[in-house]
């Protein structure tokens, strides 16, 4: 039987390695701006996007469109931000202690986060994060990730993943979003070439909205 210390330890090791292989921009990499053809259940419009930061992206239609239409697309613009610039894993999943589930499970062991107000728990399979889930208020958070875009040097972006949320007090599913991304080099660098996906609604509703990008130019580079 496994001492706690040395459970703790697995786990620890277990997710610190999976982060460890997430593709992230590093050393000189300032973001990049697009053209972007730009799909929902209204039609479709062009766009100028840029992504400059973890946090920070913009899109500038090229005809006049209601504001709703354009948040989507800055929505997605900053999920694809948030993944390809990462966060410092020490400074974040990194700072909670941790237990190992390794319960038999297709997903992988279970790594359970102590002392997280969010009370986040991942899987890990093959050294890359199969599931996550949290706790945001009232809601529940899932995301599976069912494939990868895995890079020549092992280092892997999702690549066809879903996200549920449900109702925390009546564990009612409010929504369920499939995602579709592909990506593409660029000076040595990936950037986003597509994204589509599928909204479910907690009534059986289905929509789509799709994002086609290319044409890209990254930033301060020749």
């Amino acid at each position: 039987m496994e001492t706690p210390t040395r459970t703790a330890d697995r786990a620890e090791a277990l997710l610190a390695d999976a982060f460890g292989r997430r593709y992230r921009y590093c050393g000189p990499a300032e973001g990049w701006t697009a053209h972007a053809r730009c799909r929902d259940a209204t039609g479709e419009f062009d766009a100028t996007v840029a992504v400059s930061c973890a946090r920070d992206a913009q899109a500038i239609p090229d005809v006049d469109i209601a504001t709703p239409r354009l948040e989507w697309v800055v929505q997605d613009l900053r999920s694809f931000a948030r993944t390809l610039y990462g966060h410092d894993y020490e400074k974040g999943e990194g700072r909670f202690p941790k237990v190992l589930d390794d319960t038999p499970n297709p997903l992988g062991p279970l790594v359970v986060l102590l002392d997280d107000p969010h009370r986040a728990t991942f899987r890990v399979r093959k050294h890359r994060i199969t599931e996550a889930t949290r706790i945001e208020g009232e809601l529940r958070q899932r995301l599976r990730v069912d494939r990868w875009h895995v890079r020549p040097d092992g280092r892997w972006l999702p690549a066809q993943w879903k996200l549920e949320i449900w109702a925390g007090d009546s564990g009612r599913r409010l929504v369920c979003e499939r995602y579709w991304d592909l990506y593409w080099p660029v000076q040595g660098e990936l950037v986003p070439q597509l994204r589509r996906v599928d909204i479910t609604d907690e009534y059986g509703l289905t929509s789509q909205r799709s994002l086609s990008i290319g044409s890209w130019q990254l930033l301060n580079r020749p």
